[in-house]
């Protein structure tokens, strides 16, 4: 039997799915992991915990399936930091995209330059962002620069572990905040702006490759987990791929994601785009990049609510439903940035604001207030999506969200577009097993 395997390393879980060549889920492995918080802001993870989380789904998919794959693609999040020594071995923990603390130094980046470094990285600048990060870390823990030497992501600390060099792939790359996608290069301007009042950048940046670069196992690894010679691809990021694994290739298709946060994207071909959008726009493989933006307050705004309703809603399900036996019009404003937001205002400061409630409002408005909070957040992306590329022809929504065919509902009549379920089983897994399958049919460069 031939199948391809996505390994998508994500923030809370690994999941290792098998693909048969026409794209059918055969089978999937999981195994999930903490997000620390050992301090406000703060949301990281061990690096040794993840790696052993996804050995582990890996070897035992491959078990369980009772045969090799033909190749094996890889995803990972984007916006990780890891700092490592001279031995290029992990200092501390995973700082994720989640991670707040680079809010610190916000004020150091003018509007001017923060215009000018989204136009040429396509990244954001925000606490997410590697280059934000890595500002904050120089300039609030001066001791890290005297021991840290490597500046490593998730990807390239894992390939470095399991082929013994670190690489970072074109997806990753550039959606650190640090590269010139369209130059293919690291950007001189961004690692300025990210060393501060560093002479130069202080930390080694791993090599950028292509996401149908093959690698090589090192020989204990590969027996240990039971590939000895399967093709390993570099892959990309998960919101990338997710779009290559939804079929999702041309502007007018658009991809709207809701779980705990959200997200909402479409393929086009520009290589730059306009800050007064406030999207971004992230290579997929050559000409094809990725554009969109991403909120922190999708379910997990509900989620809040709920809980802070419990008496009147067992669960968030029930509290949609009640939400929609009251008009919009009848019920307060809701303006859902609990957690801070990315798009569309990119502010891990701003705060929610509910306006207009009067004494005759009761849980059910609070409920409809909330649900269109987020849901007109979503419409708000989706037209600077518009905005930049195209109108919008077809939606196509996955996620938690998709359990509530009224939200589905609501979604698609604010939106004004046809709304559809995507068909994409495990979306980024199974676009890092199209790469690792187009790889293998087409041809492909192997690391010397």
């Amino acid at each position: 039997m031939t199948y391809h395997i996505g390994l998508d390393i994500g923030t809370t879980s690994t999941k290792a799915c098998a693909f048969d060549p026409a794209g059918k889920l055969l089978a999937t492995e999981e195994r999930p992991y903490p997000l620390l918080h050992p301090e406000p802001g703060a949301a990281v993870q061990e690096p040794m915990v993840i790696l052993e989380a996804a050995e582990n789904a890996l070897a035992d998919l491959v078990s369980s399936v009772g045969e090799k794959p033909a190749a094996i693609g890889l995803s990972c999040p984007m916006h990780s930091v890891i700092l490592c020594d001279a031995y290029e071995t992990p200092i501390d923990h995973v700082i994720t995209w989640a991670d707040t603390r680079a809010q610190a130094v916000m004020d150091d980046f003018s509007k001017a330059e923060r215009e000018e470094l989204l136009r040429l990285t396509g990244t954001p600048v925000h606490p997410m962002s590697p280059m934000v990060k890595l500002r904050w870390l120089l300039k609030d823990n001066p001791g890290w620069k005297e021991e840290a030497v490597f500046c490593y992501d998730l990807k390239s600390f894992l390939t470095k572990y399991w082929t013994n060099t670190a690489v970072i792939d074109q997806q990753l790359a550039s959606a650190s905040g640090l590269y010139d996608a369209p130059a293919g290069q690291w950007s001189a301007r961004a690692l300025a702006m990210a060393a501060g009042d560093e002479e130069t950048f202080p930390f080694h940046l791993p090599p950028v490759q292509s996401a149908k670069q093959c690698l090589e196992w090192a020989d204990h690894i590969a027996k240990r987990l039971g590939v000895e010679g399967v093709p390993l691809f570099l892959g990309g990021s998960d919101g990338v791929l997710a779009n290559l694994g939804s079929g999702i290739l041309a502007p007018g298709e658009v991809a709207i994601t809701v779980g705990t946060s959200g997200a909402v994207r479409t393929t086009h071909r520009q290589s730059r785009i306009d800050p007064v959008h406030g999207l971004f726009n992230y290579q997929l493989y050559d000409d094809y990049y990725v554009v969109g933006g991403a909120t922190n307050n999708g379910g997990k705004a509900l989620a809040y609510w709920q809980n802070l309703l419990s008496a009147h809603f067992s669960d968030v399900g029930t509290m949609i439903d009640a939400a929609l036996t009251v008009s919009a019009e009848e019920s307060p404003v809701f303006l859902p940035y609990l957690y801070g937001e990315r798009a569309p205002v990119w502010d891990a400061a701003a705060t929610a604001e509910l306006t207009g409630l009067a004494g005759h409002h009761d849980h059910r408005h609070l409920a409809r207030a909330v649900l269109e909070g987020v849901t007109n957040n979503l419409v708000a992306i989706l037209r600077q999506l518009e905005a930049a590329t195209c109108p919008a022809q077809r939606l196509h929504a996955s996620g938690g969200f998709t359990k509530s065919p009224e939200w589905l509902d609501l979604l698609a009549r604010r939106a004004d577009c046809e709304l559809v379920l995507a068909d994409a089983a495990q979306a980024s897994a199974y676009g890092a097993a199209i790469i690792a399958r187009e790889a293998c049919t087409r041809g492909f460069s192997r690391r010397v």
